[in-house]
């Protein structure tokens, strides 16, 4: 029997949406496979998540050698926030104030 995987809720950002058009087509695969292993849960040595530092709010996700998911996971839902090239990850390094 095939094994299910139960995917938790997407909610891509204009920014994420924005950001992903602009790749060139392997890279939108690789951040497809990326995003894809988030929403199923799956761990992987090369997706390396971890939390943007120092606040801890924002997650990373490692895409490729250069760009970096970034996202956060509320109950069932990633809400995929960027795409970013690593040395820009800086920008989700702190809360976002309330409006």
């Amino acid at each position: 029997m095939a094994e299910k995987h139960i995917l938790l809720r997407a909610v891509w950002s204009e920014n994420w949406k924005r950001a992903y058009r602009a790749l060139r087509a392997d890279r939108q695969r690789s951040c497809d496979r990326a995003a894809l292993a988030l929403l199923r849960r799956e761990s992987s040595p090369g997706l390396r998540v971890k939390p943007i530092q120092p606040e801890k709010f924002y997650f990373e996700a490692r895409i490729g050698s250069g760009d970096r998911i970034v996202f956060r996971v509320e109950a069932d839902t990633v809400f995929f926030i960027d795409i970013v090239e690593h040395d820009d990850i800086v920008r989700y390094q702190r809360r976002p104030r309330p409006r």
